[in-house]
């Protein structure tokens, strides 16, 4: 794959599902500006930046000529589908996905603000966020591919497993 042909690329996929790691490799690769949405949105004791601001990061981020933006967020999803020129989606299997969550708890992530650490397995909320995960292909599979059906001249590549999302980062060219 020739990834200059596609200068706005959004990731997407299930936490755990690695699409920071992916996102990461493809801006070492190209050059592109990196967006790490979690960076942005979970503020210091996993307080979520306000739903207006994130909304207008999200609608300048996209009006650059370049840029990766790695991140789900089924409420401004469309932004990012509809001005990308590829979407790379990463539906990986949900044992793998809730794995590399538990595994990376208490750790600092690179796609995170240095302030705010993984604590996942220790959130109010892990059982939920476990949930999520596991519901994932039911729950937002469904949105995502409503999307490529509504922006049919947007690239859209799904990944279903690290070997193939690994295959893409060492052998997309520019």
């Amino acid at each position: 794959m020739n990834i200059a042909d596609y200068p706005r690329i959004a990731i997407l996929g299930s936490p755990g599902s690695g699409k920071s790691t992916l996102a990461r490799q493809l801006a070492k690769r190209t050059g592109y500006p990196l967006i790490h949405l979690d960076y942005h949105h979970w503020q210091p004791g996993w307080v979520p930046m306000p739903r207006p601001e994130f909304i207008a990061m999200q609608e300048a981020w996209v009006q650059g000529e370049r840029w990766i933006i790695d991140g789900n967020y089924k409420g401004t999803m469309e932004i990012r589908f509809a001005a990308a020129d590829l979407v790379i989606c990463l539906d990986l299997p949900r044992l793998l996905c809730a794995w590399r969550v538990i595994r990376r708890h208490g750790t600092q992530r690179p796609d995170m603000r240095p302030d705010v650490v993984e604590e996942s397995i220790f959130r109010k909320d892990f059982a939920e966020f476990l949930g999520f995960i596991w519901s994932f292909r039911k729950d937002t599979m469904p949105k995502i591919l409503a999307l490529h059906e509504k922006y049919p001249d947007v690239a859209f590549l799904r990944i279903r497993s690290a070997k193939e999302a690994k295959a893409l980062a060492n052998h997309a060219h520019m």
